[in-house]
C-alpha cells in the first residue's frame, strides 16, 4: 500500500480510478488484485507481467506500489500503471485518450476537438474526403491547403485562424 501520505494525495486526484493505491498477491489463483484511487478493484492475471528474456522477472513475493500509485514493482520488475489500464481496461483507455486529445497542441487536435464540439463526422466535409480529415487530424498533414482550410472552417463555422485555438 502506498504511504498515508501518498493515499491521500492519489485519492483526492481528479484521475484516483487511472492510479493504484494498493493490491493483494494471490499466488494460489495466479493473480494480482489492486486497488485502485477510487477503491475500484482490478484483476491481472500474472501471465500479464511480460518480460524481456534478459531483463528482470517478475517476483510476485515482493509487490509494491510505488510513484504515487502510477508503477507496479515485482522486486527488480517494474510496470506502468498507465499500461496496464490501457490493456485491462476499456473505461480507463478511452480516458486516457480523451486527455491525450485534450492535451494536444498541433493544428490536427484543435480540429478534432472542434469538430467533435461541433458534433461533425470526418465525413461532414464534402468536398474533402474522410481521410483526409483524419490525415489532418492525425499530424500527417501539417499545414492543410488554403481552400481545404477555408472549406473546414466554414463547415465548422468559424474562422480559419480560430480553429487553432479550440
Amino acid at each position: 500500500m502506498l504511504s498515508s501520505t501518498e493515499l491521500q494525495e492519489v485519492m483526492a486526484d481528479e484521475h484516483a480510478a487511472d492510479l493504484i493505491i494498493g493490491g493483494v498477491v494471490d499466488p494460489d489463483d495466479r493473480r494480482l488484485i489492486l486497488y485502485r484511487g477510487n477503491l475500484d478493484r482490478l484483476v491481472v492475471p500474472f501471465e500479464w507481467f511480460r518480460f524481456p528474456s534478459k531483463g528482470p522477472r517478475p517476483d510476485f513475493s515482493m509487490f509494491s506500489v510505488i510513484d504515487s500509485g502510477q508503477t507496479i514493482k515485482l522486486g527488480d520488475y517494474e510496470a506502468a500503471t498507465d499500461a496496464l489500464l490501457y490493456e485491462l481496461d476499456g473505461d480507463a483507455r478511452r480516458r486516457m485518450r480523451k486527455r491525450e486529445i485534450g492535451a494536444d497542441t498541433s493544428f490536427g487536435g484543435s480540429l478534432r476537438r472542434l469538430r467533435l464540439q461541433k458534433g461533425l463526422s470526418r465525413a461532414d466535409f464534402t468536398p474533402i474526403s474522410e481521410k483526409t480529415i483524419a490525415r489532418i487530424e492525425r499530424g500527417e498533414v501539417e499545414e492543410p491547403h488554403d481552400e481545404t482550410l477555408a472549406t473546414i472552417a466554414k463547415r465548422l463555422g468559424v474562422k480559419t485562424d480560430d480553429i487553432r485555438s479550440f
